[in-house]
């Protein structure tokens, strides 16, 4: 284990004047699990490659254990790396391909069998060490390129996007291997993805990348709960947040705001007091499907909860819960309701909306107003 520090990573390609990378700062500590999303081509590779030593930074510097090993070779960083590809030998077994590195480094031979037999017993794959990778399904193969960097016990793992190549079912299934892998071994791992449920069930941290800057970097709950720009907002969560034009009205001691169904009907919503100096200008009630929902007994009278009258637009059904589309203020909102709670595409039904969670923007501005 070991500890990793990024302080002002730039990166710039050629004389190109557009930055890859944008000053990113992330302390990573011992044992940590830090995941790394953000849409394709927002950087989060070339930083992976960055720390590896497979590309050189512009300016900043890498701190492993406290020592700079900004211009180290990878050799020197003792990092192990599992790619997307899995990248494993096809003419080896997969006994060899674990066995690889070691016997790069000159390890005595009994002690790369007990280290092989090691991993392979840690993934369950004692049964395949014969084999070769074309006799490998995706999620067999995935735990092969593991083992390898296993084996080498280094101080840090980078996985970049290691599940991308499996099937919906096997993803779950190496998700879970992987965490359990974690729990175990403690070790410290950045692992660069582009799924959202992968970095909120795996990350002990999530670092929010956009056009290689960092947008935010926090626990997986406070990415969900209180995310510090709209982008954040939107980008985390399944659905994704809606976001409702508001315009602030009431007194300065209780600020309300309007809720209007596509047919006209009306509520209102309490809002906090701070927002009582945005009064008479629109803003964004940011608000996750969970949060409006069928009307909930428990909920009844509580401060921040309003119920209205909305038109459903259209049903998904998932199994442990139905998905909702209504529209609100003239946007598209996702409610998230009970699948014994029966509504209908086009007719009204009762939605109780509860603000308890809910996050607010300024009309046109990305930061989140703190209340």
């Amino acid at each position: 284990m070991a500890q990793l520090q990024l302080k002002g990573i730039r990166k710039t390609y050629g004389k190109s004047v557009q930055e890859t990378l944008k000053g990113i700062d992330i302390h990573i500590e011992s044992g940590e699990f830090l995941i790394l999303v953000g849409p394709s081509g927002c950087g989060k590779s070339t930083l992976m490659n960055s720390i590896a030593g497979l590309e050189h930074v512009t300016e900043g510097n890498i701190f492993i254990d406290g020592k700079d090993v900004t211009h180290a070779e990878p050799k020197d960083r003792d990092i192990a790396m599992v790619f997307q590809s899995y990248a494993l030998y096809p003419t080896m077994t997969v006994r060899e391909n674990i066995a690889f590195g070691l016997k790069i480094r000159r390890m005595p031979k009994d002690e790369i069998d007990t280290e092989v037999q090691r991993v392979a017993t840690l993934l369950q794959i004692e049964n395949l060490l014969d084999r070769k990778p074309s006799q490998l399904s995706g999620g067999q193969q995935q735990r092969v390129a593991m083992g390898r960097a296993l084996a080498r016990r280094p101080k840090i793992y980078l996985f970049d996007e290691p599940l991308s190549n499996l099937d919906a079912k096997l993803r779950v299934e190496m998700r879970t291997e992987i965490k359990r892998l974690h729990q175990r071994l403690g070790t410290t791992i950045v692992y660069v993805t582009h799924d959202q449920i992968e970095a909120m069930t795996l990350a002990d941290r999530i670092a929010v990348i956009k056009d290689g800057e960092l947008l935010q970097l926090g626990t997986p709950k406070e990415i969900y709960e209180r995310p510090a720009t709209r982008y954040v907002a939107s980008f985390i969560g399944s659905p994704a947040m809606s976001f409702i034009p508001l315009k602030v009205e009431g007194e300065p001691e209780a600020p309300r705001a309007r809720l209007r169904s596509a047919d006209g009907d009306e509520t209102f919503v309490p809002l906090p007091k701070k927002l009582a100096e945005y009064h008479g200008r629109e803003i964004h009630l940011g608000i996750r499907p969970e949060h409006i929902t069928q009307p909930l007994a428990h909920k009844e009278g509580q401060t921040a909860i309003a119920s209205g009258t909305f038109r459903i637009e259209v049903t998904e059904p998932t199994g442990p819960d139905v998905i909702a589309l209504t529209r609100i203020n003239d946007t598209d909102v996702h409610c998230r309701l009970d699948p014994d709670h029966t509504v209908e595409p086009g007719q009204p039904a009762q939605l109780m909306v509860d603000l308890s969670r809910a996050v607010y923007f300024e009309s046109g501005q990305e930061a989140r107003i703190e209340i």
